[in-house]
Formats: structure tokens, sequence, C-alpha cells
């Protein structure tokens, strides 16, 4: 069996900058961290998917370093709508990439494992997989053999119900749909960037989204504008066995 602890959306900043949402995002970071060094020393790695900080600085992405240091295991970054790719490889120069993207490839004995970036050329907040991201995601969405893939990307490629969330998905997903379709092994997509825990089904496949270490967003299905809600933060564990994929969410004290 392999265990995956999931972060995302740390919005880490500079010492001496303004916490955003007035909330001390190291703190919880750090107390989630120290409970997954209690708790889950045995898992192979630690995937932290996007959002890393909350306006790119080296200082925040040094932060992030010093307490993934003290983890007794590996992990892996991705981008999201927060992140810059050079700030971020700059400070984690053994971040692998694919032609100047935050994309990759893992695997373990039960388990294939693939991470997209979804960072925008504009600099907006939604997602995009331009063309030359979405070819290489196709191709090795198309490699993989029977074995689980668990796909990882920052934006979810759907809409959820909540306007002031959907507005800021992954635009143009129908080439990664496509190519979600055209697999038969089990498969499971992992999205981040919505501040809340959600499952479901879309291109054939289950998927799941994982809430914040930092805040969360309210379920509203009607406002336009985000609000912050007053759930907990958490993280999430990911136990894979052959063809079993739990998803494990954890809720931290606020």
């Amino acid at each position: 069996m392999t265990k995956l602890i999931w972060l995302t959306d740390l919005h880490l900043v500079a010492p001496g900058r303004d916490w955003p949402q007035n909330v001390n995002p190291l703190a919880r970071l750090a107390a989630c961290l120290e409970e997954i060094r209690e708790l889950h020393a045995d898992a192979a790695r630690i995937i932290l998917s996007g959002d890393l900080v909350q306006r790119p600085h080296p200082d925040a992405y040094r932060l992030l370093r010093a307490e993934l240091e003290r983890m007794p295991m590996d992990y892996r970054l991705l981008v999201g709508n927060h992140d810059d790719r050079a700030i971020l490889r700059e400070v984690f120069p053994e971040t692998p990439s694919v032609n100047g993207f935050i994309q990759s490839t893992d695997e373990f004995a039960d388990v294939q494992l693939l991470f997209l970036d979804t960072l925008a050329s504009d600099g907006k907040h939604h997602g995009e997989l331009c063309l030359a991201r979405l070819r290489w995601a196709a191709q090795r969405i198309a490699a993989a053999d029977d074995r689980p893939l668990l796909v990882f990307l920052h934006h979810p490629p759907f809409e959820i119900g909540v306007p002031a969330l959907d507005r800021l998905r992954l635009l143009e997903a129908d080439g990664l749909a496509a190519a979600l379709r055209a697999r038969s092994g089990p498969t499971q997509l992992f999205c981040d960037h919505l501040h809340r825990n959600v499952s479901g089904l879309w291109a054939g496949h289950p998927f799941a989204i994982l809430k914040s270490p930092h805040v969360q967003f309210d379920l509203d299905m009607v406002g336009s504008k985000l609000v912050r809600s007053k759930e907990a933060p958490g993280y999430g564990v990911i136990l894979i066995n052959q063809d079993r994929v739990v998803v494990n969410y954890r809720d931290m004290a606020a």
C-alpha cells in the first residue's frame, strides 16, 4: 500500500508581510506538518498542489522549504495561480519541469502519478492548459498502463455550483476530458483552488477537491463574491492499494 499526504493552498507570505485573511498561514501549515510527522511518517510523499504562497517572493518559498526539510518524506510541488515558476525554481531548483512548465510524473509499485501545471499565462486566477502542456499530459495519460493513475492539477476543470469559484476553474478543458475518457484503467483527479472539500465524477472518472490548511470559502451557490467560511483548515491522506484509492479528509483546529 502507498500512502500520500496531500496539502494545497498554503498562501504563505514573506516575513514582515500582512497575513491573508488576517490568519497566520505559516502557523496553520506548521500545525498540520507537526501532526503529519507524528501520525504519518510512513507516507511516501507529500504533495503540495499549488498556491504555495500568497504573493511570489523568494522568502515566502524559503519558509516552505524550511518546513519541508523537517519532514521525514520527500515532497512534490505544483503551481497555482498565486505562484511564480521562476521564483519557485530559484528556491526549489530540484523541482522537475517539462519545457519550462512545472509538470512531471512519479510512480510507485501500485500507482502512477501525473502532475499538471495549470497556471494561466495571462496572470489571472483561472486555470489554463495550453497546447504544449495538454499534448504532454495526453501522451502521459495514453501511455499509462492498468495501474491506478492519479492526476493532480490545481484548477478544477469543471463547475461545482458556486458561481464565485466556478469562474476561476480550468478553462477550455475539453482536451483533458477527451484524454481521460479514452483511459479505461483506474483513474482519479485531485484538484484544489476552491478551499473546499468536494467530490464527484468528471470525464468518466472520480475527482476529489481538498480544502486549505489556511482558510476556507463558503458554500454560497447564489452570490457572485467569495465569502470566507468558518470551516476548519485541513489536509488529506490518500491510500492506494492495487485498484483501490481512498481519500481521507483531516480537519484541524482553527
